[in-house]
């Protein structure tokens, strides 16, 4: 061990608690030498002191701090709790699972986020306990549980996704929307259904999980979710057909240029330079006189994209007088 070692597990006792939280901070750069002094420091009475104690032991990642972190998910200080559910992310210890499903309830957000993110990078050995998560009468833990079996990407997960599409609760259906996007293909029918829910955040949810799974059977449902009453579906209805790439979306997208949302208008730019086809042209070059910077960013992106020579001249003149250009 060396002197700095030995310096900074002293300052763990020091009697300020800003050099005790630092030498802790410290330690855990340093790591496996400071583990028992870390893990001491768990029961520190300043919770800024426990905060990086629990920080620590994770990016140091000793299998020895499993149990004493797991102690600290109950302790009386949030953060505290979010750098112990953090941590034991980072070890990914399958002893952890059931302590952080019950985090899942916590009744900080901090904590459940933390939770669901420790959930996903253990993986595997969690996915049947969150798969039982996804039926908890708690809506933050059956949401928690989706967006970590998304992470998992565990094929196992899609069917009881598909069944909570129709929870009660539109965080959970959001939540199961985006994890069945990251998981793919099998869930494209019942996220097509998802386009048609009441609740718009299910609807952007299922729209981006569309266009993650690249499948043609959503090009048709995505143009009519182009003319959704949300801003934001029809924002990621013309995001997930840019990823497809079908030329069937061309025109759709072309009319919603002239949407008067300017998000909207910016993703139908960006879609269309992805598909690359030329009749997007001639409505592109009229998006560069947009009112709002960032359609006209797009379209001078996609513009490029499609690779028109002829179009050369006149796009670099016009970036090069665009005042949202003029700092670059």
């Amino acid at each position: 061990m060396t002197n700095n070692v030995k310096a900074l597990i002293k300052s763990l006792s020091d009697r300020d608690f800003d050099v005790r939280s630092g030498a802790a901070d410290a330690l855990g750069k340093i790591g496996t030498p400071a583990i028992e002094p870390l893990i001491e420091s768990l029961s520190d009475k300043n919770p800024s002191v426990r905060f990086w104690a629990a920080k620590a032991l994770g990016k140091i990642g000793d299998p020895r701090a499993v149990e004493p972190l797991i102690e600290s998910l109950s302790d009386r200080d949030f953060d505290v709790r979010s750098g112990a559910a953090e941590a034991l992310g980072e070890i990914g210890d399958p002893h952890a699972v059931e302590p952080l499903i019950e985090s899942l309830s916590d009744e900080d957000f901090d904590v459940r986020f933390w939770a669901a993110d420790a959930l996903g990078k253990i993986g595997t050995p969690a996915v049947e306990p969150l798969i039982e998560s996804l039926s908890d009468r708690d809506f933050d833990v059956r949401s928690g549980a989706a967006d970590a079996l998304g992470k998992i990407g565990d094929l196992r997960a899609v069917e009881p996704l598909i069944k909570s599409l129709s929870d009660e609760d539109f965080d959970v259906r959001s939540g199961a929307a985006e994890a069945l996007g990251k998981i793919g293909t099998p869930a494209v029918e019942p996220l097509i259904k998802s386009l048609s829910d009441e609740d718009s955040s299910v609807r952007s949810g299922a729209a981006k999980a569309l266009g993650e799974i690249g499948d043609l059977r959503a090009v048709e449902p995505l143009i009519k979710s182009l003319s959704d009453i949300d801003f934001d579906v029809r924002f990621w209805a013309a995001k997930a057909l840019g990823e497809i790439g079908d030329p069937r979306a061309v025109e759709p997208l072309i009319k919603s240029l002239s949407d008067e949302d300017p998000s909207v208008r910016s993703g139908a730019a960006e879609a269309l330079g992805k598909i690359g086809d030329p009749r997007a042209v001639e409505p592109l070059i009229k998006s560069l006189s947009d009112k709002n910077p960032s359609v006209r960013f797009a379209a001078y992106e996609a513009l490029a994209k499609i690779g028109e020579p002829s179009l050369e001249p006149l796009i670099l003149s016009l970036w090069k007088n665009d005042e949202i250009f003029l700092n670059i």
